[in-house]
């Protein structure tokens, strides 16, 4: 008997059930009662609602999508308001942002299946339609992302000394970065905004989930420039704004995680619940514990009491791994989870009468 409750209980490198029980009864409000819920109306248990085909593509799309706005974001913010110190941010921030957008829409290509069917979807412009919105905030986006990088590689030599690379050079970088700003904005935040508009009842309960992609690409971003600079030797006075920067959007994404869950109750349950086909154990292990959590509190201990630049520098590099680590499992918990809520016909009828 003891043996075969042991899968059940506990999975390798995520967090006991019952502690994951736990936390998504405190964090959600919400206690299972399946002698209730079972005498809930269905239909032969059937499930609803089609499940979303959304595979690992979308799950590193959405992952790369936030990296390439935040950097994006946080390289402007340098360039229109930053000193001297902060050139290196920008410049990296700059250059992130396009590597991580490249492989963007070879992602979304892909999981549509054929490439026509992503030059449909710029042959209609619809504002009422996220899919579309965020289809052309993609384009254009890469356009501002591609063209910024291009000046900066032209003002730091890396395209020669010749008569173009001087004419780039000479283009209004931060001019370009303020529109480049706002469709950042926009493409880190439509994914979620995305999820809300369906029908599934983890996506579509809360309405938050816009500014949690947006916190999270903040948080993930940072911790990739910051991560870069590390490893290039790039002196301490440039990373103290990035660290501060990073500390307040984890803040942020924690609060707003809280939120989502308190608002959707019971319908978040494929995603912090420990059932079979459920979640839980994952996401408190790796998004909240890996990735929140703990580096939120390692760079709060690093920003009180770090006073030596080696010591200073490794757990830096620590806390970004845990970061980026904490802001991919987010998004595919998120999807993961919402197949499964998808298919729970009970929840999908109790959410459609609120």
């Amino acid at each position: 008997m003891e043996e075969a409750r042991l899968p059940q209980v506990f999975t390798i490198g995520t967090l006991p059930a019952t502690i994951a029980e736990q936390l998504a009864a405190i964090t959600t409000g919400y206690t299972p009662d399946s002698e209730h819920e079972l005498q809930e109306p269905s239909y032969y248990d059937y499930p609803v609602l089609k499940a979303p085909v959304w595979r690992w593509e979308i799950i590193w799309y959405f992952f790369f999508g936030g990296l390439a706005a935040g950097c994006y974001v946080i390289a402007s913010i340098a360039a229109l308001f930053g000193s001297r110190e902060d050139r290196p941010v920008a410049r990296a921030g700059y250059y992130l942002s396009i590597l991580s957008v490249l492989p963007c829409p070879i992602l979304l290509i892909k999981d549509l299946g054929r490439p026509d069917r992503f030059l449909h979807m710029l042959r209609i412009f619809k504002v009422k339609s996220p899919m579309s919105m965020g289809t052309w905030s993609l384009i254009s986006f890469s356009f501002f992302s591609g063209v910024t990088a291009v000046i900066q590689a032209a003002r730091d030599g890396i395209l020669g000394r010749w008569w173009g690379s001087r004419l780039l050079a000479a283009l209004p970088q931060r001019f370009l970065a303020i529109p480049g700003s706002a469709l950042g904005v926009f493409l880190g935040g439509y994914t979620g905004v995305l999820l809300t508009a369906t029908s599934i009842p983890l996506w579509s309960r809360s309405k938050v989930l816009g500014a949690i992609f947006i916190s999270s690409a903040v948080s993930t971003s940072s911790a990739l420039i910051s991560l870069v600079l590390r490893l290039t030797h790039t002196p301490a006075q440039a990373l103290h704004k990035l660290e501060r920067l990073e500390w307040v959007a984890l803040l942020v994404e924690m609060a707003g995680l809280f939120a989502f869950l308190r608002g959707t109750g019971r319908a978040a349950r494929p995603l912090v619940g420990t059932g079979p086909t459920e979640h839980g154990r994952t996401f408190w292990s790796f998004v909240a514990g890996t990735g929140l959590i703990l580096p939120w509190l390692l760079q709060t201990l690093s920003l009180l009491v770090g006073r030596s630049a080696k010591s200073r520098s490794g757990k830096g590099i620590v806390i970004s791994l845990l970061v980026l680590i904490g802001g991919y499992f987010l998004r595919r918990t998120m999807i993961e989870a919402g197949h499964t809520s998808s298919t729970d016909a009970r929840t999908t009828l109790w959410n459609a009468k609120r």
